[in-house]
């Protein structure tokens, strides 16, 4: 298989695998702290109200989500990849990073948090890229 063949099955794949996580671990927290009956989402003042009385675990639940996906999709395509671990970790941290930086606008949380997520997902990139063993590709003839 190609080294560019490689990369992009490298990047979809842990994307995916991140993603996943993501939606898996929410839907755990959700499950722990469902929302109110009848909260409507697109009221923004509902929206607001509801994220002010969120206990600290409800909001433990999400970043763990994004931690946990971003360090695995991260580790899963530096493993697909064999190959520059750093960059491949940095890709799948950025697109987490970005659904993250978009939640956080759209939906308000508490400072605290955002400061956080915006600063741990990119560290938990770095970790992943840090784990994975960098393998040396024999060029295809």
């Amino acid at each position: 298989m190609s080294s560019k063949v490689r990369s992009v099955i490298a990047i979809v794949v842990g994307a995916v695998v991140a993603f996943v996580l993501v939606a898996a671990i929410e839907a755990i927290g959700h499950s722990v702290y469902p929302p109110p009956p009848g909260l409507d989402f697109n009221n923004p003042g509902q929206l607001r109200i509801y994220m002010q009385t969120l206990p600290l675990g409800a909001f433990l639940f999400v970043l763990a989500a994004w931690l946990v996906a971003t360090f695995v999709g991260a580790l899963v395509a530096c493993f697909i990849a064999r190959t520059r671990p750093l960059l491949f970790a940095g890709i799948i941290g950025a697109l987490i990073l970005v659904g993250t930086i978009a939640n956080l606008l759209m939906i308000p949380h508490p400072t605290w948090f955002s400061v956080t997520a915006v600063v741990a997902i990119p560290l938990a990139a770095f970790l992943a890229s840090r784990l994975a063993p960098e393998q040396k590709l024999m060029r295809e003839s």
